[in-house]
Order: structure tokens, then sequence, then C-alpha cells
């Protein structure tokens, strides 16, 4: 009997032990703070090839690039795009008036500025030249060079 009542003892101050423990366990709790910045940050790039071309300019009037080109704008802000034909690197026969050319390529956008995130900016293309225009755009060869520059705000 003296066994029985020592192991019965035992169960009892084991369940006591077991029930204490888990219920420190169980209202024991830490925190930390996971602290960092996410600077302002953008990415801009080209899906595809981008490059685009027009029929041979046969007189005035509008001629459709053959393709268009789609941006991608990656980025931690709000953003804005801006685009300029590089002079420099752009190829014009000798006497061509870039001030017409610049007028004369249109370029068209579904969206120039956007949020955080991922964004896709599709971009058209159309030639417009007049009679007038055509006396400042010597024949020859032309090759624009266009930049877009994406900003965040």
């Amino acid at each position: 009997m003296r066994m029985r009542k020592f192991v019965g003892l035992l169960a009892v101050v084991g369940m006591v032990m077991g029930t204490a423990v888990a219920g420190w366990a169980a209202q024991s709790a830490v925190s930390v703070n996971a602290s960092f910045v996410v600077p302002s940050w953008i990415s801009l790039s080209i899906v595809g090839s981008g490059d685009v071309s027009f029929p041979n300019v046969t007189g005035p009037g509008t001629y459709a690039g053959s393709n268009g080109t789609k941006l991608r704008v990656l980025s931690t802000a709000s953003w804005s795009l801006s685009n300029t034909i590089l002079w420099a690197t752009s190829t014009l026969p000798t006497g061509a008036s870039q001030v017409v050319l610049d007028a004369a390529l249109g370029r068209s956008f579904d969206r120039t500025s956007g949020a955080w995130g991922v964004s896709d900016i599709n971009v058209s293309y159309a030639l417009t030249l007049s009679a007038e225009d055509l006396a400042s755009v010597p024949q020859g060869s032309y090759n624009l060079v266009i930049q877009y520059t994406a900003t965040t705000n």
C-alpha cells in the first residue's frame, strides 16, 4: 500500500508541476523590433527590342511607326517619365532641322507617371511632316536616338 501512495503522490506532483510549467510557457512572450528603410529607388528598362522604323517619306503626311516601345518602370516611389532626342548620337543628313524633326516625331504614351511598384508604359510613334517641314528635311537616312528618363517624385 505504501508503494501505491508513493506512486500516486508522484503522479499528482508530476501533474501539478506539468500544469505549472505549461502555464508559464503559454504566458511567456517576448517581442523584437525589425527596423529598416526603403530608400527612393527606380529602374527603367525596355521590354523587347524597342526599335521603330518608318516607311520611306514620299511627301507630306503622317507615317506610322513599324511598332511601339514597351518601357518598364520599377520604383519604390511615385515617378514621372520624360524623353528627349539625343542629337549628338543621332545621325542626320547635313542641313536637317532638329527643331522640325523633334516636332515631327510624335511619341504617344499611355501614361507618363505612376505610383510605386511595377508599371509598363506603351509608346507609339508617328512621323508627321507638312510641305513646309519637308523643305527642312533633306534627302538621306535618319537615325534618331530617343532617351527616356524615369524620375522619382
